[in-house]
C-alpha cells in the first residue's frame, strides 16, 4: 500500500510541478487536491440517486468513479507521516 502511495504522489507532484505550483507549496497543494477529489466523488453519486433509469454500464463506470476518486483523494488528503509522528510521541 505504501509503494501505491508513494506512486500516486509522484504522479501528483510531477503535474502540480508542471502546473507551476512552487516546491514548498507542494505538500498543501497535494491535500487541497485529495480534499477535492473526495468531494468530486460524493459528487458521482447523485446520478445515481437522482435518475432511476441509467444503463449498467453507467451506473457501473459511476461507482468505480466513486471509489477511486474517494481512495485517492483519502492517499492525498490525509498526510499518514505526522499522524504516525503524532501518536508515538
Amino acid at each position: 500500500m505504501a509503494q501505491f502511495r508513494n506512486v500516486v504522489e509522484t504522479i501528483i507532484t510531477g503535474l502540480l510541478r508542471k502546473s507551476g505550483v512552487p516546491d514548498n507549496q507542494l505538500r498543501e497543494q497535494m491535500k487541497k487536491t485529495g480534499r477535492v477529489m473526495i468531494i468530486a466523488s460524493v459528487l458521482m453519486i447523485v446520478p445515481l440517486l437522482v435518475f432511476d433509469s441509467l444503463p449498467l454500464i453507467v451506473k457501473i463506470l459511476l461507482q468505480v468513479s466513486y471509489a477511486v476518486l474517494l481512495c485517492l483523494g483519502a492517499m492525498l488528503a490525509f498526510d499518514e507521516k505526522t499522524h504516525r509522528d503524532n501518536s508515538q510521541s
